[in-house]
């Protein structure tokens, strides 16, 4: 007996498809608020999707509100269309205020799926669905497949995201935003972070740098010049006399401190720098007496009152 396989109209039809992923930022808020405002912004949104579709190829596979479900046989075309998109829509936000604004996420993959019908299936669909959650307002994420298929061949700024938990997704591939000029603001943590990353290698250099000039022998690290006032008051230490100050007097910035000091030193730096009065002359030495009447004697101990006794002075002949 002859085993039949099954038909595609069995179990559909296998394609390799990039499949994008597109929904509006706030949808089911905006909805809660004001229901005639929403419609018209995403009828506003659908019209510029559309028309990005039919310049790069897409296939408008399914609408679900505000969301959007397109195949591409291109992963290149899937890229650029999902860029055109954002571009028109920040165009159109350009001057409106922030409730009459409409940001979109997209995420892009590509992958296998099954085609059915009206319908697709298979994990690249569910895959395509995460990535899109992923997205900044106004930016695009895109999967490690996709990223491998347009590198080297469109010029855009790529961020490598790594590997993201995404729901009811066994094995994740690595994720990588899109950077698309207009998008929303990222996280401020996100920019913290990295700001801080950034000033932490500076100062790490500018250490490294520091001990290197002192350990090589090449000097000590240059220190910052000193800024000067832009005009600053010079005076004398002392109350300059008429003319020249008194040598050894420096003149320099005058300060609130510095007054203090100059009053208690004032009259000694005045001594010092007054001229010295002459030496009086000597007095004439007296001759000294001959060596041969120069003699030394001992008499004899006498006792003193106390009961003590003394020797006797040196007696001279």
């Amino acid at each position: 007996m002859r085993a039949t396989m099954p038909s595609d109209a069995d179990t559909g039809t296998r394609r390799l498809k990039a499949i994008m992923f597109t929904d509006i930022k706030g949808y089911s808020t905006m909805m809660g608020v004001d229901e005639a405002r929403t419609v018209r912004l995403v009828t506003e949104h659908r019209e510029h999707v559309r028309a990005a579709l039919a310049i790069h190829g897409g296939q408008e596979h399914e609408t679900i509100g505000d969301a959007f479900v397109v195949l591409f046989d291109s992963v290149v075309n899937a890229v650029h269309c999902g860029m055109d998109i954002q571009q028109r829509l920040r165009a159109r936000n350009a001057g409106l205020p922030p409730a009459d604004q409409v940001w979109v996420r997209i995420g892009i993959h590509l992958g296998d799926i099954i085609m059915q019908g009206d319908g697709i299936y298979g994990d690249g669909v569910n895959l395509a669905a995460r990535v899109e959650s992923k997205a900044n307002p106004g930016g695009i994420c895109i999967t490690e497949q996709v990223f491998l298929q347009i590198d080297g061949k469109i010029d855009v700024h790529v961020e490598a995201m790594g590997r993201t938990e995404l729901k009811n997704i066994r094995n994740p591939p690595r994720l990588y935003r899109i950077d698309v000029l207009g998008e929303q603001a990222r996280p401020a943590s996100r920019r913290v972070a990295f700001g801080l990353g950034a000033a932490a290698l500076a100062i790490a250099a500018i250490g490294a740098a520091g001990w290197w000039n002192v350990h090589s022998g090449t000097g000590a690290p240059p220190l910052p010049a000193a800024t000067p006032p832009a005009t600053p008051a010079f005076r004398a230490a002392v109350s300059p006399l008429p003319g020249a100050p008194p040598a050894g007097v420096v003149a320099r910035p005058a300060t609130q401190e510095q007054d203090a000091i100059d009053v208690a030193l004032a009259p000694a730096v005045t001594a010092a720098a007054a001229p010295a009065a002459p030496a009086a002359p000597a007095a004439p030495a007296a001759p000294a007496e001959p060596a041969a009447k120069r003699t030394q004697g001992h008499g004899k101990v006498r006792p003193r009152p106390d009961g003590s006794r003394i020797r006797p002075a040196i007696v001279v002949d």
